[in-house]
């Protein structure tokens, strides 16, 4: 086998394992992007290795950048379906930004494209894509009704990875909306197909962080502190921050719900994670803990400062779905799963 060939085999395989959860470094990855230039159509998957990796570390935009050269790649050497699929993932990738009109944007182009190449699996990831939308517009129990409609397609398509990646949205929902019972069996399910099927460390620490988070809402905090320890413990050696901050948040409201001396210096480094990441959520959360936990030992002027960050933060940002994004929507809803009927 020529260089050529080897190069182009290893990245197939980078491209592979970053898709299940598990890319280069970005320094890794400009390195892979640097060989393969001289080459448009491994250029083009090198670009998709790139965004992976930034996405991994929570760096947005610069993702964004690598997955629409990507898309531009796939466009210039006619490769419409490998287009398709990174214009997916750069509208998951405006969704983690918390631009969900833009996500829409994206899966408007893919969906004319996978409508064209008539491939009902990317159909139906577009059309789980618009349940996420709906978390963005702080709609829970419509995201959930999506997701649960994608599953079903995803049954009918018979794809373990799409199956598994629903699993986890409807799991997220339900615990959104307090209904565990629901997580749980949907994260049961999901940890299986893991077990048989697919390989991605991102989701199976999401699974144990689920598995965490329940057990804390309903007061098991020492069995959710070992499962929180756990899904960190896996995102920490995957290197993902995503994984890592919320498990981290997590765990430092259980060890001070189990008032653990050690809570404050976890939930210091929690927030310390969660600005790096700029997930103001968590941040909040952190915020929140750290003034009970200061308060508790008496120390008043410690708490201030988190006092201070949670008074500064304006309300979240409520996204109005105006009549233009509305009809997109429904546009995507219907065309979507039409193609799966």
């Amino acid at each position: 086998m020529s260089a050529k060939l080897q190069f182009a085999a290893q990245l197939e395989v980078i491209a592979k394992q970053s898709l299940c959860g598990a890319p280069p470094s970005p320094c890794e990855a400009l390195q892979l992007l640097a060989r393969a230039k001289p080459e448009p159509k491994l250029l083009a998957i090198a670009q998709v290795i790139l965004g992976h990796s930034w996405q991994h570390l929570s760096e947005h935009s610069q993702a964004q950048q690598a997955f629409l050269a990507g898309v531009h790649g796939f466009k210039a050497t006619q490769n419409k379906q490998e287009q398709t699929k990174t214009l997916i993932l750069l509208g998951f990738s405006h969704l983690l930004s918390n631009e969900p009109l833009l996500a829409l944007d994206d899966w408007s182009d893919a969906l004319k494209l996978a409508r064209k190449l008539n491939d009902r699996e990317l159909c139906a990831q577009i059309y789980m894509g618009i349940g996420q939308v709906y978390i963005g517009f702080g709609d829970d129990k419509a995201a959930l009704s999506f997701n649960e409609l994608a599953l079903e397609l995803a049954r009918k398509l018979g794809s373990d990875y799409l199956k598994c990646e629903v699993l986890l949205n409807i799991a997220s929902d339900a615990y959104r909306l307090k209904r565990f019972s629901y997580t749980l069996q949907c994260i049961a399910e999901a940890e299986k197909i893991l077990q048989q099927s697919i390989v991605n460390p991102i989701w199976s620490a999401e699974i144990i962080y689920y598995l965490g988070i329940v057990h804390a809402e309903q007061e098991l905090f020492a069995q959710a502190k070992i499962e929180l320890e756990t899904a960190f413990t896996l995102s920490d050696q995957n290197d993902n921050l995503w994984g890592k901050v919320h498990a981290l948040t997590a765990l430092g409201e259980v060890l001070l719900a189990l008032e653990d001396e050690t809570a404050g210096d976890i939930l210091q480094r929690a927030l310390n994670l969660a600005n790096q990441a700029g997930i103001r959520l968590l941040q909040d959360r952190c915020h929140t803990a750290l003034i009970q936990w200061h308060l508790k030992h008496h120390h008043f002027e410690l708490a201030l400062p988190s006092f201070n960050a949670l008074v500064q933060n304006t309300e979240a940002e409520v996204f109005k779905i105006n009549i233009k994004y509305r009809q997109q929507i429904l546009h995507l809803e219907t065309q979507s799963r039409m193609r799966l009927l």
